[in-house]
């Protein structure tokens, strides 16, 4: 009896057990054809925090802008140096530069920007030339990864494929096809569901991160059910070997 119920049982839960090649590989309707995604520079938002780095033929003329670096050698100390010295865009979304006082940010990139900032310092300064850098685009990934947390990046230019490689990747156990990615636009929240098995979202909007995204991998299903009150399939196994090896001493 113990060996009948063991043989029907022990395979039910090493299927329970298993993840199907489905559940973990990534892209798999992808064939060769180019897939496109235009990136788009992003918009200034309130809080941002920028490096402007002004430069001219006369490097007298702009030494009013400069900023004094802090040397340091670790780079994670310079990037929170410069983020302590750069131009924090306020809650109307202005920014104040000597004396060209505040000027406006509001639906401007780090590109068109700096074309304003060039305007209107050349009534002071010999072609001036402007440079501009987001200094806190921060990215939190939560979840089934192998290394959660939030995360700073110098580029603007950053997918959804990197954010995870910078988190060491999903977990064996996390859900591959219901990745949430919650997005904060102009104080209205978006959240995306993104299924990592297919290509849809190389081509969507959600590709390329903005500042402030939240990306949650769920657990899958193996997972929550191993985080049960029966557990993972070992102990089902052995729980199940208990009760008929108790069964036997109790008939006898």
């Amino acid at each position: 009896m113990f060996k009948k119920i063991f043989f029907y049982l022990f395979p039910f839960a090493f299927v329970m057990s298993c993840a199907s090649k489905k559940d973990v590989y990534y892209f798999q309707d992808i064939d060769n054809s180019v897939l496109e995604n235009s990136f788009k520079f992003l918009n200034i938002q309130p809080g941002d925090i920028l490096d402007i780095q002004i430069k001219a033929l006369n490097p007298e003329s702009v030494l009013v802008f400069q900023r004094q670096a802090t040397l340091v050698n670790n780079q994670q100390l310079q990037t929170q140096s410069r983020t302590i010295d750069g131009y924090l865009v306020g809650e109307e979304g202005t920014i104040n530069l000597p004396i060209v006082g505040n000027i406006n940010t509001s639906n401007e990139n780090t590109h068109t920007l700096a074309l304003i900032i060039e305007e209107a310092l050349s009534t002071y300064i010999n072609n001036p030339t402007v440079n501009i850098r987001l200094l806190n685009f921060r990215v939190s990934v939560l979840g089934e990864v192998n290394s959660p947390g939030t995360f700073t990046f110098l580029e603007e230019r950053v997918s959804l494929p990197q954010a995870l490689g910078v988190a060491g990747d999903l977990t064996i156990k996390g859900n591959r096809t219901h990745l949430l990615l919650i997005r904060n636009e102009n104080g209205k929240n978006t959240n995306q569901v993104i299924d990592l098995t297919k290509t849809d979202f190389l081509k969507s909007p959600f590709y390329f991160l903005k500042q402030n995204d939240i990306i949650y991998v769920r657990p899958n299903n193996a997972k929550v059910k191993s985080s049960g009150i029966i557990g993972n399939a070992g102990t089902l196994v052995s729980i199940l070997s208990l009760a008929v090896s108790l069964f036997i001493v109790i008939t006898r």
